[in-house]
């Protein structure tokens, strides 16, 4: 059985749908529609979204972002296996950032972030964070991991804040990105 297929066969397929949509009354975490896809790309195209989040594509182009959305996102809620939800005001329903879940088992998954630079300074990550911990918990996932690169504290202190905590010091890790970057991993207990 290749790494792959051991991976998989370990995994205990998640039913996010369940778990989804879900509010503090402030902000909520839900499915993306094809009414994101705009804001998407354009907050994918902020300096510090390109630099930070380690996003799979050079470039997000609204038709890019619904190929997505009927592709590889239904597909990775289906299996349960990746979650690319949206971050939205729990009142107007509109695009506040990005929550993905992905790397998923049947007792963890890292999470992974960021927050459309117009909607920064608000809190949402914090308690979109939060919201994710909750989702995890619906799961019945044990714990969350994350991870930022060494030059981010500012996310770094978000997770910390919202009872994240870090575990060891930086090292080199391949980002999902495809880029090696020094990396500072945080882990909270569900």
């Amino acid at each position: 059985m290749n790494k792959k297929a051991a991976k998989h066969s370990e995994c205990k397929i998640q039913n996010f749908l369940k778990a989804l949509p879900i509010s503090d009354g402030a902000v909520a975490v839900r499915v993306m529609s094809h009414a994101d896809a705009e804001a998407y790309a354009s907050g994918t195209d902020d300096a510090l979204v390109r630099r930070f989040a380690h996003l799979p594509l050079e470039k997000y182009t609204p038709q890019v972002v619904h190929d997505l959305i009927k592709g590889a996102i239904a597909d990775g809620l289906r299996d349960g296996t990746l979650a690319v939800l949206t971050i939205s005001d729990a009142s107007s329903d509109s695009f506040l950032g990005s929550l993905v879940f992905f790397d998923v088992t049947s007792d963890d998954a890292e999470i992974g972030y960021w927050v459309a630079p117009e909607h920064r300074g608000r809190r949402v990550s914090g308690r979109a964070l939060m919201l994710a911990m909750e989702i995890g918990r619906k799961l019945g996932l044990k714990k969350l991991r994350a991870r930022t690169v060494q030059n981010n504290p500012a996310s770094g202190k978000v997770l910390l804040d919202v009872g994240f905590e870090q575990i060891g010091n930086p090292l080199p890790q391949v980002a999902p990105s495809g880029k090696t970057e020094m990396s500072v991993n945080y882990l909270v207990e569900l």
